[in-house]
């Protein structure tokens, strides 16, 4: 399988990373300005829409910023794009309908990653529509898989599923830096304390996964009576932690 990934910064660089990485015999392409950009990642890159298409991408990934993808998308409708191609866009303000107007004869439909798709280990927001035949589900699932895990919503749903999906891994920065700086400041060297850190996140979110207890449940096996994570628990509600969280995620998803 071919697939051509349009616009290499920060998340475009990320599918590539993700897909150069997995197991799945997938051929990848970028387009981009930056020539430099085939050194660092190691797969060909085109300058040119007519250049890549030609080709013969299976799926196209448009990852330019959103205010550009319908015009990009249209653009390569020009250039040649085949009507069968599979056509996926990162931009979440970018509607289903904006994209089947840009590009009437191919499947198209929207996916919201984060930044650890470059390590396979990313979650995905993606919503089908009826452009979306069976078989193109095959070829995006394909895709997507090797990257994380995958979440099918609704188009009015994704918008916030990709909030808490692609912004809560710098929110949980926040919470890993501050957790660091804290074991710094009783005398834990950095390293050591951002390994530790970082081993929690770790080992609590694969916890989550596997468990079918809610998080609340699986806080309060932790949180013995009159212990000293039940303090900490109740210094974080004094100091405002889970409506910072709520703050946090309704301003990314443009509620406040």
């Amino acid at each position: 399988m071919k697939i051509g990934v349009f616009g290499l910064g920060h998340m475009g660089t990320a599918i590539v990373q993700g897909l150069t990485r997995s197991e799945q015999a997938v051929e990848v392409l970028g387009y981009s300005s930056n020539a430099a950009k085939a050194d660092e990642l190691q797969v060909p890159i085109y300058s040119r829409y007519e250049d890549l298409l030609a080709q013969g991408p299976d799926v196209v990934i448009l990852t330019v910023p959103a205010k550009y993808v319908v015009a990009v998308l249209a653009d390569l409708v020009q250039a040649g794009l085949d009507s069968k191609v599979v056509v996926l866009s990162a931009a979440a303000s970018v509607t289903n309908a904006d994209l089947r107007r840009a590009a009437p004869k191919n499947p198209v439909t929207t996916f919201i990653p984060n930044i650890p798709v470059a390590i396979n280990a990313g979650t995905t927001a993606l919503s089908y529509n009826d452009s979306i035949q069976e078989a193109d589900q095959r070829v995006i699932r394909t895709v997507l898989d090797t990257l994380g895990d995958v979440v099918v919503v609704k188009e009015d749903q994704l918008a916030i599923a990709g909030t808490v999906g692609g912004c809560s891994p710098a929110f949980i920065d926040v919470l890993m830096d501050a957790m660091e700086d804290a074991a710094v400041s009783r005398g834990m060297d950095r390293q050591t304390a951002a390994a530790v850190v970082a081993s929690v996140v770790s080992g609590t979110a694969k916890l989550a996964q596997t468990s079918d207890k809610s998080f609340g449940d699986l806080k309060g096996q932790i949180t013995s009576p009159g212990g000293t994570t039940i303090k900490g628990v109740l210094a974080l509600d004094q100091h405002g932690f889970r409506a910072a969280v709520h703050a946090a995620i309704l301003a990314a998803a443009g509620d406040e």
